[in-house]
């Protein structure tokens, strides 16, 4: 069941402790780039990153940021820990929590390693991210059915470059683009309103106007069919909306 922006803005919990929609979204943020530095540190797959925020982003829609028990590192941790065995790609909770720590801690690297050697510091730092994988456990109720938009990404930009004609160069740079949307798109609650064949369908579109017109704004270059679906515009709008708040390059 998807829900509405609408919805996931006005009846957030968060909102009852003070957090309005523009600080969660920053908090949202922040255990993204956390995760993509874990999964990386730890070597994981894009595929289980990406589920790991999917589940952080669930666990939020019915969980307050302003409870400190919710502390959007810990669970965040505890969200790969538990994707990762979801897409079979497993890894000790021992180096996850370990390697969690010293990412999130980055800035004071060799006095966290020191802290997070220490076997009190550890096993207390362990017992949280062991609470919240219940806790998430039973606010996703036990559905671990994630379906990305990467499969169908390659799919419909397969068929885009075959009836298009598209040069075989133009058509790897066109769907290349439209991974890193999606990717991208993992930052927005995009995956809580529309399916992941919309979200692919959307960040295709998005790459091969791009690619074909650079100098103007990627808004107006949505094709005739497109404009006239809500869905796909609603989609390319918010992603786009990550590029004009944050000024990052396309």
């Amino acid at each position: 069941m998807f829900i509405s922006r609408e919805h996931l803005e006005g009846n957030s919990p968060s909102r009852e402790h003070g957090v309005g929609a523009r600080l969660e979204a920053t908090f949202r943020w922040s255990y993204c780039e956390f995760l993509k530095d874990v999964g990386i540190e730890l070597k994981m797959p894009q595929l289980t990153i990406a589920t790991a925020v999917v589940l952080c982003h669930r666990f939020y829609v019915k969980h307050s940021h302003g409870i400190k028990e919710n502390d959007r590192f810990i669970v965040a941790t505890a969200c790969l820990f538990l994707a990762a065995k979801v897409e079979e790609t497993p890894k000790p909770l021992k180096e996850v929590v370990r390697v969690a720590y010293l990412v999130q801690h980055k800035n004071e690297y060799d006095d966290a390693l020191k802290r997070i050697h220490q076997k009190e510091r550890f096993e207390e730092h362990r017992e949280k991210v062991l609470q919240a994988e219940r806790l998430i456990l039973h606010t996703v109720g036990f559905d671990f059915n994630v379906e990305h938009p990467y499969k169908h990404i390659l799919n419909i930009a397969r068929e885009l470059g075959q009836r298009e004609e598209q040069l075989e160069i133009h058509h790897r740079r066109a769907t290349q683009v439209a991974w890193n949307f999606a990717n991208d798109s993992l930052r927005t609650t995009l995956c809580l309103q529309f399916c992941s064949h919309d979200i692919a369908r959307a960040a295709v579109n998005l790459s091969f106007n791009i690619l074909q017109v650079t100098q103007h704004n990627p808004r107006k270059l949505l094709d005739e069919r497109a404009s006239k679906d809500a869905i796909c515009e609603e989609i390319c709008n918010q992603i786009m909306d990550l590029y004009d708040e944050t000024n990052v390059s396309l």
